[in-house]
């Protein structure tokens, strides 16, 4: 038995120039989306600054650029059929991820947002737990004037858009 797998490489030069480029490429989307997970999407990259949000579309057009010139080398057999199964079965597991956890998570207590959650919403931070901003300042946000005011609370399962809002205040 063989300790290893004998192999060549692929002998045309374009196709061997494509497999290596979208290679190349989906390892650099690889990394993007490691560093969004592990720093956040709307961080930035430390070093040079550029927005994690930023290098991630950029790598995607990449990959996208990328598998296409492999495609219009290789002849395109792209299963459609494929694509739209698998597309479904993210949407579907989305749709699950959304009913467990709520549509989000409040910044606050870092726990999730469930449809029957009494929220507020934090001029900051965004939709938040009402009980997590108890003793908070206010302001009016028409005027962005502190303000003695109470804070409009909501069902989180009952709210459109509540940064729409302007009426009442919000946290600060």
């Amino acid at each position: 038995m063989s300790e290893i797998t004998p192999w060549k490489p692929e002998a045309h030069i374009l196709i061997h120039q494509a497999l290596g480029k979208a290679g190349e490429e989906a390892g650099e989307l690889a990394t993007i989306l490691f560093r969004c997970l592990i720093q956040g999407l709307d961080a930035s990259e430390p070093v040079s600054g550029m927005p994690n949000r930023k290098a991630l579309f950029d790598e995607i057009a990449d990959v996208l650029a990328a598998t296409q010139w492999l495609r219009d080398l290789i002849g395109d057999e792209f299963d459609q059929a494929r694509f739209d199964r698998k597309l479904a079965g993210f949407r579907r597991w989305q749709a699950m991820l959304e009913e467990d956890a709520g549509h989000g998570h409040c910044d606050i207590c870092a726990k999730p947002i469930q449809a029957d959650d009494i929220c507020s919403t934090d001029i900051e931070l965004g939709i938040c737990h009402a009980a997590c901003l108890e003793g908070s300042p206010t302001v009016d946000l028409e005027t962005g004037e502190p303000t003695a005011g109470k804070i409009d609370t909501y069902r989180y399962g009952d709210i459109a858009s509540p940064a729409g809002n302007t009426e009442g205040g919000a946290h600060v």
